[in-house]
């Protein structure tokens, strides 16, 4: 009874919070999210559920979370996603502020090094219904290592407060058994102070930070070659 109960209590909390936030992955999960089809908190653990996990994690002004906020997820199976593979990532919704600028970032040394694998530039979250469960295609690249990782969507809003989102979700990548992974390293822009800043568009001629985004280092991330723990929940 005393689950049954918390699983209520978690589902009504998760609708009244969210309500009041703005964008987040709902799959693959967040870390710590208050989704039902999300790991489940133990008995003990019930209030480390994240029910503000759309929210920013800062503003131009200054840092409200890390950039993962969380350090790790409630034990539970990681979804596996193929080298290669298109994944239909899943938004929840609630303002989409116009769009803005999306980035989306591997990890395999959870959170340490970040190498974008997709950009969507200006218009990102645009067409993205208010109070909506929005679907975003990723394209994980075709030489991604295996190993665990951390799939992270990157965004910075058209419209409103200067603000970064960040959503990190605990993944498995199947592909090649050790190697390499080159890109940029993701724009942490509007980050607190001393970030690049990046305007709102409608006041500032259109200026979405494209010098910005030009400017990001290359990074090349190395992943070793590891035995995949067994896992039985399907791939997708």
């Amino acid at each position: 009874m005393k689950s049954f109960i918390s699983v209520v209590v978690f589902a009504l909390s998760s609708l009244a919070l969210l309500s009041e936030a703005h964008i987040s992955f709902r799959y693959p999960c967040p870390r710590r999210g208050p989704y039902s089809e999300c790991p489940q908190p133990k008995d003990n653990e019930w209030d480390l559920v994240d029910y503000d996990v759309q929210s920013p994690l800062g503003t131009s002004n200054s840092i409200s979370d890390p950039i993962c906020k969380h350090s790790s997820s409630f034990a539970g199976i990681r979804p596996t996603f193929k080298a290669g593979q298109t994944v239909a990532t899943k938004m929840d919704v609630d303002v989409n502020h116009r769009g803005g600028s999306c980035q989306w970032a591997l990890s395999y040394d959870n959170g340490k090094t970040w190498v974008v694998i997709q950009d969507q530039f200006r218009d990102c979250m645009a067409n993205a219904p208010a109070s909506s469960t929005y679907t975003v295609n990723v394209a994980i690249p075709a030489n991604a290592p295996s190993g665990a990782a951390i799939l992270n969507w990157i965004w910075n809003n058209n419209e409103g407060n200067r603000e970064l989102y960040s959503s990190c979700a605990d993944v498995v990548i199947q592909g090649s058994s050790g190697g390499s992974l080159s890109g940029v390293a993701p724009l942490f822009a509007n980050y607190g102070p001393g970030s690049p800043f990046i305007p709102e568009a409608a006041v500032s001629g259109g200026n979405w930070g494209k010098q910005y985004f030009d400017a990001r280092k290359p990074i090349t991330v190395t992943v070793p070659a590891q035995k995949l723990k067994r896992q039985t929940a399907p791939i997708y």
